[in-house]
């Protein structure tokens, strides 16, 4: 006897909460299924993303290339200087894994902000596959680089505690419980600087710099070669500010925010930078603390979700995926486990 449907409704208030959310979400995928995204559907904008200039080994980098059939539906290129082969995907985060299906998803994940746990729980794989899967695209992010900076180009720098996340021993202090919080007050070698600057074309270099007050010659290492010469650089009056521009020749207006002075000749002030820094605080609190080596990895994720927050995540998602495959990048699992 067929059982009615006001029946089986009538036992659902008798679970618990997760387990009506559960039975919920099962329906729902029964009856609405989103359709499958498949990463082999897009090989073919990762090409054009990849090969814009021209398809070239990604070994070696020689023009001298040809097709070399195909294997497991995808095509094969022979280099012929390097005698090397490669496909679309070589070099990128996706080379040479086990669930290409399930990556689209993940980077949808990603860019909604989800949790390794609950992407783990989601997509059936194990929560350190999460991790280095995460790492691994963000590693590709990072390969590239940051864009020029032009214009008024505002500056200033924010600090975040050194952390020693993950690892089982730490030679110079002890483990602090949760993040724990410094032992020294105000800015020590406990913080760890990083640097961000924001021209008004909306570009942004946000980069780990040093630890505690850092020097002219240690902010010309991470911005001197990202600033046009042509720029007006827009900081506070620290000194160091003040030495960079006269090191890089730049024309310089330092804001004395201290004496209240927010904005000069209605033009000049550090106010985009300073709301940067903190969107960049809050989005990092989810993360419970990050490890410092791996701090400039989730700089760069969050700079990419700034530069593409006006688009919807699916879009967002997307772009990821095509970012982390523009550049050739052999970043692999062993090698993300070599460096902890």
């Amino acid at each position: 006897m067929a059982m009615a449907w006001h029946d089986v409704y009538q036992d659902f208030y008798t679970l618990p909460k997760k387990e009506q959310l559960e039975l919920f979400r099962a329906i729902k995928k029964d009856l609405f299924p989103e359709p499958k995204s498949d990463i082999s559907k897009m090989v073919r904008e990762v090409r054009e993303t990849r090969f814009s200039k021209g398809l070239a080994c990604v070994h070696c980098g020689s023009m001298s290339v040809k097709r070399n059939g195909r294997y497991r539906s995808r095509q094969r290129y022979l280099c012929k200087d390097c005698g090397k082969s490669f496909n679309d995907m070589t070099g990128s985060p996706l080379s040479g894994t086990r669930y290409p299906h399930k990556w689209l998803k993940y980077f949808e994940m990603m860019v909604k902000g989800y949790t390794l746990p609950k992407i783990a729980e989601e997509l059936h794989i194990h929560i350190s596959t999460a991790f280095y899967w995460r790492h691994k695209i963000l590693y590709a992010i990072r390969s590239l680089g940051h864009p020029t900076l032009k214009g008024i180009v505002e500056r200033d720098e924010t600090y975040f505690l050194e952390s020693e996340k993950g690892k089982k021993f730490i030679a110079h202090r002890k483990a602090r419980k949760r993040g724990g919080v410094a032992k020294k007050r105000g800015i020590s070698k406990e913080q760890i600087c990083v640097v961000v600057a924001h021209d008004r074309n909306g570009q942004i270099l946000s980069q780990m710099v040093g630890r505690g007050r850092v020097t002219a010659m240690e902010i010309d290492e991470v911005l001197g070669k990202h600033i046009d010469t042509s720029a007006l650089l827009c900081t506070d009056t620290a000194t160091n500010y003040k030495k960079f521009a006269t090191m890089k020749g730049l024309q310089h207006e330092a804001i004395n925010v201290r004496k209240g002075v927010y904005t000069k000749k209605g033009i000049y002030h550090i106010q985009h930078v300073n709301g940067y820094h903190t969107r960049l605080k809050k989005w990092m609190d989810r993360f419970q603390g990050v490890a410092t080596k791996y701090l400039d990895n989730y700089l760069f994720w969050h700079r990419f979700l700034e530069l593409n927050k006006k688009i919807p995540k699916k879009e967002q998602a997307k772009e990821m995926f095509l970012a982390s495959c523009q550049q050739v990048n052999f970043t692999t699992v062993e090698t993300i486990r070599r460096s902890a």
